[in-house]
Order: C-alpha cells, then structure tokens, then sequence
C-alpha cells in the first residue's frame, strides 16, 4: 500500500489530520484541473475549495484507496461541469478598478489580469493538451505523474505536452507560474473548508497550514 493509500483509508475513516494531509497534497492538481476545465483562476480556486467538500463527504463511498486520483480527477471534472452548466462564467475586464490604492485591492486586480492572460493562453490548446499543461506547468506534476493521474501511457502523456508547448505561447509560461505562487491553501481558505466539513475541533487547518 503507498503512503498516499493509507492517507484515503485513514481520511475515509474520519481521521481529520489524514484529510488535512490529501487536502495540501492534491490542492495543486485539483486547481490545476479547475483552470483547465473553466479557464478563470478566481473561479477555479472556488471551485477547488467546492471538490475537497464533496471528497471529504463521499470519500467512504470509495471501494478502493488505489483509485483514488483517478476517482478525484472524476470528481473534480464533475463539480467543474456542473458549475460550467449552469452559466456562471463571467469575464473580468483588463485594467478595472485600477485607481485602487489598497493592497489587496491591487492584488485582486493583478489576479485578475493574470486570469485574464491564462484564459486566452489555456484556449490556444486543443482540451486533451489543456489538462496536461495545466497539470505540468501549475500543479507541477511530473510526466510520470501526469500518466498515473490520468490514465495514460508515457508516451502519449510526452506527445500531448509537445503539442500544448507548440499551440501555447512560451511568453505567457512565466506568468502561468506566478499565479501558481498566489495559489495555495491560505488560513481562510482551510478554515471554510474545515467548517463545511463539519467538524469542530478538527486539527486540519494545522495540517494544511504546516510548512507556511
């Protein structure tokens, strides 16, 4: 059994620090998916905070650890899809609000800005080399990391890279990576996670926070 099996027994068992550790383990491939799947990074955090709720509700439905990324990246496609269905993608204009002096009004509006530039960078790619990059360049997945998730052979995992390095423009790749640096569990972040899950006391957002 691998280490990440016997966190999802533990997780599914109830066990809140287990949790807490899938939490901060997979936050960057389930964004990573997001984006991908919705082109905008504010919504896409939003819905990533929407998945690990639904993972900490059903994850004792899951017959078997082993499959449990395969049964996540399902999950995260569905939220994703379902959020997509019901037309709440709206567009967020360049250069709005850009009198405001506070920091973290201009913080909102640089993600904004970046959002804006990884929306049309993500649209250059055809939807199978969107999922790759998105988990290569902002999750930081590996290649073979990338296969294992997904599902497929090495090979094709290196082919549709190649194809999304050649649609994108390798100008836009920096600023791919400084969004990431903007996206990680932040305290509020786990403390709603935490209280949408339901448990008082939990020592999860001690987990997720560990390290920051």
């Amino acid at each position: 059994m691998t280490g990440l099996e016997a966190l999802v027994e533990r997780a599914a068992q109830g066990d809140g620090s287990a949790f807490g550790q899938l939490v901060s383990r997979c936050w960057g491939l389930v964004y990573a998916i997001c984006l991908g799947e919705v082109g905008r990074p504010t919504d896409a955090e939003d819905l990533t905070q929407e998945v690990f709720v639904q993972v900490h509700r059903d994850l004792g439905d899951l017959r078997a650890p082993g499959r449990f990324l395969a049964w996540l990246r399902q999950v995260t496609r569905n939220v994703c899809r379902m959020w997509l269905r019901r037309g709440r993608i709206a567009s967020v204009p360049l250069g709005a609000g850009t009198e405001q002096e506070d920091p973290t009004a201009v913080a909102t509006l640089r993600e904004a800005e970046l959002a804006e530039i990884v929306g049309r960078m993500l649209a250059q790619v055809s939807p199978k080399s969107r999922e790759v990059l998105a988990l290569h360049y902002l999750a930081g997945c590996s290649e073979a990391d990338i296969a294992e998730t997904l599902g497929l052979l090495s090979a094709t995992v290196k082919s549709r890279l190649r194809e999304a390095r050649e649609q994108a423009k390798r100008k836009l790749l920096p600023v791919v990576r400084e969004l990431l640096s903007l996206q990680t569990p932040s305290e509020e972040i786990v403390e709603q996670i935490m209280a949408r899950c339901g448990n008082p006391g939990c020592i999860c957002p001690d987990m997720l926070l560990e390290g920051r």
